[in-house]
Parts: structure tokens; sequence; C-alpha cells
């Protein structure tokens, strides 16, 4: 409680005016545009089926990562942890339906490098073989 942190409110002039320059669709398109190229481009790498339609994409989706990576909770929180404190990835992970998932997001900070840092920690970790 002793401290304020007024850097919302100072940012938030910078933030209006960069989205009236570029668009509200245009930074949605973009956002799309990784976020489905990304999520193809993962499980290519992770040689992992990635099935939804893109229609239900927005700026997240959701990868399967190979079978390697483990099927727990534990496996989950352990991976991300790793991927986060020594790849300074940061990524959800969770698990379900027996397999690790990873969710990306996709804003107009990141772009398709951040996806293959991403696609070769995970593939090193879990040693999946360099398909490409």
């Amino acid at each position: 409680l002793g401290t304020r942190d007024p850097s919302m409110h100072l940012a938030a002039p910078a933030a209006i005016a960069l989205m009236r320059e570029w668009g509200l669709e245009a930074v949605q398109a973009y956002n799309h545009a990784l976020a489905w190229g990304g999520a193809q481009r993962l499980a290519e790498r992770w040689q992992t089926v990635f099935d939804v339609p893109e229609a239900m994409i927005g700026a997240m989706a959701t990868v399967p990562l190979p079978q390697a990576a483990g099927s727990t909770p534990g496996e989950a929180q352990a991976l991300r942890d790793a991927l986060f404190f020594e790849d300074a990835i940061e990524v959800q992970m969770h698990a379900f339906r027996d397999r690790v998932w990873a969710r990306i997001s996709a804003q107009i900070y990141n772009d398709i490098n951040d996806i293959d840092r991403l696609a070769e920690a995970v593939a090193r970790r879990v040693g999946v073989a360099a398909a490409r």
C-alpha cells in the first residue's frame, strides 16, 4: 500500500495515440495472423496436430506439445518454470487430456521470432527432432 505506480496513467495517452494511428482493425488482424500462423508453426515444429478452425482463433491459440513433454500439471509447471527462468520465455502451460499444452497470446509487441524461440526451446527440452 505504500507505493503508487503511475505508469498506466502516464502511458495511456501514448497508447491511445498509437491505436488511433494504427487502427483497431489492423492491430486485431496482426494479432490474429500471428496467433493462427504461430500455432500452426509450433505444431509443425513439435510434430503435433493443431486442428482448430481459424474462425475460432482470436489473438490466442492452444497447441499440444509432444507426448515427451509430459501429461501432468506438475510436468506442465516444471516446463513453464524452466522456459521462464532459463530461457526468458513466458508462456502458459497446462495439462489437459493426458498431455501438456501451450497457450500462446499474440500481441503487437510479439513477432514470429518469439514463436520460433518458443518452438526451439520446447523442442530442445523435450527432445523433438529438428524437423522443419
